[in-house]
């Protein structure tokens, strides 16, 4: 299993001064207050701006103390108490301080969103992610839907374990963002395979790793995709080398019997040059031609030299007979045999043709050749072939991953 590491997910927040702005402000120029609570006031303005930041908590606790103090001034004194404790990066005491201010003065709907999204921001620096979350949703029902900071609360909900409410606000963002014609971000992505994967979700965390795939070509993201196919549902047996070529055409194997097993299952469908090829790339690769296996690599690979010399001695033969025979099935598999040996263009041919006839299984020979139309780079072609497969079917499933591969004509 593959998990996803949600550690790598926190870029694109706002700057912290940015988030924070209503703690920066000046406030008591805004008030008029007493005496009593403007000196010590300004002084623990003057001491937070020289960042002595004790002695300006000395002084805003005589402000605080101040007889008769009002509401207005109690508002002074925990804006400037909050911001104090942000300057200290003690973002737990900074929201206390903030959210004790609010409840003080009267605010404006606008002005009301703003310092709920402040509190959010706050309690997400604190780490106390459930407050973050549920100031967040406030926040957001006041109209606080920037990009970046519901992206902030989504991460909220994920680390309160809460990934569910999580993956429903990120698909909600990914959603409004392509109707808008925008691409959305590879972190938002992340978030939301994250989430998914958290909720238990596995249909859509894998739908949220092709999405991912398409943008960024990552190696342990393949490892991600295939590992939850898997775990969905398993691959049929009959598609066991399909299957291969899909993890061998991104990089997805790291072991010699991988490679030995591919190459074995494409001796076995009268395809020694695939085997070869699979052989070859696993030597240059340095995974095969060493180790206690080196013998029985070896073997395999000079069997199917040998096999591959004499499949195509008997080529021509081969190919008068079989398309004498009108049989589709051994038309569609020469055609494999033509792709295998680079001939694309014969294959795709003949595939085409044998979809004509009658075939034992022709889902799987629209999959081949589509995936014989990616590799020539006839994307559109290829496209309209995987479309015809059926929805939900093996061979749907293994389609969807070569779009994945070859997205936009890459």
């Amino acid at each position: 299993m593959y998990p996803v590491r949600f550690s790598a997910l926190r870029r694109g927040l706002l700057p912290l001064a940015t988030m924070l702005a209503l703690l920066t402000a000046p406030v008591v120029a805004e008030i008029t207050v007493s005496p009593a609570v403007g000196v010590p006031l300004k002084a623990a303005r003057a001491a937070l701006d020289a960042k002595r930041y004790d002695q300006a908590l000395t002084e805003i606790a005589k402000a605080g103390a101040a007889p008769g103090i009002t509401a207005e001034e109690k508002w002074a004194v925990e804006l400037t108490r909050a911001a104090i404790y942000k300057a200290q990066n003690r973002f737990d005491k900074a929201a206390d301080a903030f959210e004790a201010a609010l409840t003080l003065v009267p605010m404006s709907a606008a002005d009301q969103g703003g310092a709920l999204e402040t509190l959010s921001q706050l309690w997400y620096r604190a780490g106390d992610y459930a407050k973050s979350a549920a100031f967040g949703e406030k926040a957001m029902a006041a109209g606080r839907k920037s990009d970046a900071f519901r992206q902030m609360v989504a991460e909220a909900y994920y680390r309160a374990k809460e990934p569910a409410k999580a993956a429903r606000l990120v698909q909600g963002m990914i959603e409004e963002q392509r109707k808008a014609g925008r691409t959305p971000s590879v972190e938002l992505l992340q978030l939301q395979a994250a989430s998914e994967f958290g909720s238990g979700n596995n249909e859509g965390y894998i739908k949220a790793l092709r999405q991912q795939l398409m943008l960024e070509n990552s190696r342990v993201d393949w490892f991600r995709l295939f590992d939850a196919m898997e775990r969905d549902k398993p691959i049929p047996e009959r598609l066991d080398l399909d299957w291969a070529r899909l993890r061998l055409a991104v990089d997805a194997y790291e072991n010699p019997d991988s490679f030995t097993e591919m190459a074995q299952r494409a001796m076995v469908e009268e395809l020694p040059a695939e085997a070869a090829s699979v052989l070859e790339k696993g030597w240059k690769a340095g995974i095969l031609g060493h180790g206690p296996k080196l013998e029985r690599q070896q073997r395999l690979r000079d069997y199917a030299a040998r096999q591959l010399a004499a499949q195509k001695q008997e080529l021509d033969e081969n190919h008068a007979r079989v398309l004498g025979s009108k049989d589709a099935n051994a038309i569609a598999k020469l055609g494999m045999v033509y792709a295998s040996l680079g001939q694309l263009d014969q294959g795709i041919s003949l595939l085409q043709q044998a979809l004509k006839g009658k075939l034992m299984s022709p889902a799987a020979v629209r999959l081949r050749l589509g995936m014989l139309q990616y590799k020539k780079g006839q994307m559109q072609a290829a496209a309209a072939t995987m479309a015809t497969l059926p929805p939900g079917s093996d061979e749907a499933r293994l389609a969807s991953v070569w779009a994945v591969i070859y997205p936009a004509g890459r």
